[in-house]
């Protein structure tokens, strides 16, 4: 079964999806690792450990697909990419989706923010008109050659305005649309006004979203509900923490229980896999 129908067979359950999102390689197989049945990517993390940058759109086209490929191929579940603005006109998003589908992505999301995008929380955003949108999301689903392959559609309006532009999206062929509310009740707002699957994204912190589970989201009427910044943050204090610690001890003796041991560190990596190719593969001396 190909990990496009994974991804629209859990869209079509009853259940409620969480979809951490990865950064790279090894942050997907530790979200397999843990147990989830869907990844995410974050644009807002890959810029940071990529480039150093924020999420202000200097990641390049090849360069997400590069890194999407990776990732594609460290798990067994199905990853859900962010593709930003489709990286130009409705023709790029064409080919965007054409080649994000061919690395084995299950499914992807555009937004309606002028290029270059960047995250809401960085600086503010500009949209481009619904028509031109709906001409993205008419293209993306035109360039997919998977019927299960998902086409989500982003909107970086807010209130009615959201809501408007996200029914014409689903009009226009999205399978899902995603709204990044900026307080709790927009957040609480959104669903019973919206005319198709909803995508939400988690935001540590904010005040938006704080005390609520992924199952209370659910219950409020959305389907995918992601965690974009979780991994990044999670890794990024324990890196300094543990560094920090080091560089006052000079040894990391005192820190092992902050560490994976090799043991863990090789089975969440699949080293016996590759111990087995070295005996099926190469001659002995």
């Amino acid at each position: 079964m190909s990990k496009a129908k994974l991804l629209r067979d859990l869209l079509e359950s009853k259940e409620v999806i969480m979809a951490p999102c990865a950064y790279d390689a090894i942050s997907a197989k530790s979200i397999e690792a843990a147990g989830f049945r869907l990844i995410g990517t974050t644009g807002f993390g890959m810029h940071g450990a990529m480039l150093g940058t924020p999420d202000n759109g200097l990641l390049a086209f090849n360069e997400m697909a590069d890194a999407c490929s990776k990732m594609v191929d460290a798990v067994n579940i199905p990853i859900m990419a962010d593709a930003e603005g489709g990286y130009g006109n409705a023709i790029n998003t064409y080919r965007t989706v054409q080649t994000f589908e061919k690395v084995g992505l299950a499914g992807l999301f555009i937004e309606d923010q002028k290029l270059p995008p960047n995250c809401p929380f960085f600086k503010s955003t500009q949209m481009i008109s619904t028509e031109e949108m709906c001409g993205k999301v008419k293209a993306a689903t035109d360039a997919r050659k998977d019927s299960d392959f998902v086409i989500v559609a982003r909107t970086e309006a807010h209130g009615k305005e959201a809501v408007e532009r996200c029914n014409e999206y689903i009009k226009a062929g999205a399978d899902m649309v995603k709204i990044i509310p900026m307080s709790r009740s927009e957040l609480e707002w959104y669903p019973s006004r919206v005319n198709g699957p909803l995508h939400l994204g988690f935001s540590p912190g904010k005040g938006i979203n704080d005390g609520m589970t992924a199952w209370d989201a659910g219950k409020l009427g959305y389907k995918i509900i992601t965690f974009p910044m979780t991994a990044m943050f999670a890794s990024v204090k324990s890196i300094i923490k543990v560094l920090r610690e080091l560089k006052i001890k000079g040894t990391d003796d005192s820190i092992l229980d902050d560490l994976f041991t090799f043991d863990e560190y090789f089975k969440l990596i699949e080293a016996d896999r590759y111990r087995e190719m070295d005996k099926k593969y190469f001659l002995k001396d």
